[in-house]
């Protein structure tokens, strides 16, 4: 009997004893931040998709083509207007001047076959940055002299430009896409 008493003293307690010790001191920490894990990971993954949606949709260097698919159904009348724009022999060049820092001005010269200036001419254009395509701007050209034709672009970013320029005079039409470099004031002419 001495003996199971000293034995009983110096075994260590079982794992029922030390369970129940633990259950009256509660769950752990990790116990108990362990359900959250998921929850934390999955909102910090959908913030994140969310972020980068946000930052590609207010890109201002990204844009697709505006009216594309009426453009893709119309292509045939398209090509049928270029063959018309090419057999009136009218041709356009567009350059930019810097009157003053931070303002452009387009000057489009428009000439027949034989290189005269063709005035009394209607145009329209479409300009825009080539690294912000996102922002085009619709301008209405005003004849400055016979053949040239000028409209202010405003604060101009330097690089390259695309103008999509109309021109009609009577029942004639032109359409073409122009491109030109716009340079920080003081730059190369």
């Amino acid at each position: 009997m001495m003996i199971e008493q000293h034995m009983q003293a110096t075994q260590p307690p079982s794992s029922t004893s030390r369970s129940a010790a633990a259950a009256g001191s509660g769950p752990s920490l990790a116990s108990r931040l362990w359900p959250w894990v998921p929850g934390l990971l999955l909102t910090a993954l959908i913030g994140t998709q969310l972020w980068v949606l946000s930052s590609v949709l207010d890109d201002p260097s990204f844009a697709t083509e505006q009216d594309y698919y009426r453009k893709a159904v119309s292509w045939d009348a398209h090509m049928e207007q270029t063959r018309r724009s090419r057999a009136l022999g009218w041709h356009a060049r567009a350059r930019v001047e810097n009157p003053e820092p931070g303002q452009a001005r387009l000057e489009v010269e428009l000439v027949d076959a034989q290189g005269r200036g063709i005035s009394g001419a209607q145009l329209n254009a479409v300009a825009f940055a080539n690294t912000r395509a996102a922002q085009p701007r619709e301008l209405g050209l005003g004849e400055a002299a016979p053949g040239r034709y000028r409209a202010e672009l405003g604060r101009a970013r330097p690089g390259l430009w695309e103008v999509r320029l109309e021109a009609t005079r009577g029942d004639d039409r032109y359409e073409t896409k122009l491109r030109f470099e716009v340079f920080q004031a003081g730059g190369p002419e």
